[in-house]
């Protein structure tokens, strides 16, 4: 019986499987694992990291990765190292959850628990704020400002010397009849922005007008009866009338101080984040694919 047993088909079929096994087992590489404390960084991982990211289809995340030039790529994989790190942490917190959306706030969550600050926890000391302070002092500054009108001419047929001349002439007879800042408006041609600016930064200024207008206007001095130019710009030729000029200012220390708590205090999250940032990686070995082509 035993003998007519052996002779069955599938007992020699089960047979062969195992011997086929124990030599697949024997003579084949195994596949590495890699250990919990691993963060593998391969293409499949970061394409999905911006997928989700970004809301983009698949497609688009590949697309969008592999147009990024190798230091951009460099950020990309920092953030997934960073991302994946805190999300595991959260993870051992019993926080499991798959949903890309949840995994998102837990690790917002994280983050926030890494760099978050109660005033009672952190209130800089008089001296480290007005260090801060004169340190920083173009962080607490308004920019120049001024106040001018305009009467703008528009580039003749002639070209520019025809409307240097007919603007020079004009120049003339509105100091003449002493036309004031308000009365400025019924003469010249119609701009395609404002008549009247007051108290406008500089930037204001150069977006309307052009940077060389801008420089020239700010060197003028204020006058409040006198017109002056003629000044081109990138539209055509101006003759201004300038009601006042405010320098650059340093805001005093009791009009920012506030400000520069705030300032501080966001200083000392980055801090405290990059420390807990540093010491939550130093748990993890990141392995990133050869072919991927970043640096770590």
């Amino acid at each position: 019986m035993a003998r007519a047993f052996l002779r069955e088909p599938l007992i020699h079929f089960v047979v062969a499987g195992l011997i086929l096994f124990g030599l697949n087992q024997l003579f084949f590489e195994q596949p590495s694992k890699v250990s919990a404390e691993t963060i593998v960084v391969d293409q499949a991982a970061v394409v999905e990291f911006i997928q989700h990211r970004q809301n983009r289809s698949p497609e688009d995340a590949l697309a969008q990765w592999q147009r990024l030039s190798q230091s951009a790529q460099s950020k990309v994989v920092k953030d997934f190292v960073e991302e994946e790190a805190l999300y595991r942490k959260a993870k051992s917190f019993g926080l499991d959850e798959a949903d890309y959306v949840i995994r998102r706030r837990m690790v917002q969550k994280m983050d926030f628990a890494a760099a978050g600050l109660t005033e009672t926890e952190f209130t800089p000391s008089a001296s480290a704020m007005t260090d801060y302070y004169k340190a920083h002092q173009a962080q607490f500054s308004t920019p120049a400002q001024i106040t001018f009108t305009h009467v703008y001419y528009e580039a003749q047929a002639g070209g520019q010397t025809t409307t240097l001349e007919l603007a020079a002439e004009h120049l003339k007879q509105l100091n003449a009849a002493k036309v004031s800042f308000s009365e400025g408006g019924q003469y010249g041609q119609r701009f395609a922005y404002h008549r009247n600016y007051v108290d406008r930064a500089e930037p204001l200024i150069v977006d309307h007008f052009g940077a060389d207008f801008a420089a020239r206007v700010f060197q003028l001095s204020a006058t409040q009866d006198i017109w002056q130019g003629p000044v081109p710009s990138r539209h055509g030729i101006h003759l201004v009338l300038i009601a006042a000029v405010m320098p650059e200012r340093v805001l005093a220390f009791s009009e920012v101080k506030t400000k520069v708590v705030m300032a501080l205090r966001l200083a000392e999250q980055d801090k405290r984040r990059v420390a807990f940032m540093d010491a939550l990686l130093a748990e993890y070995s990141v392995a990133i694919e050869p072919g991927l082509g970043v640096v770590q």
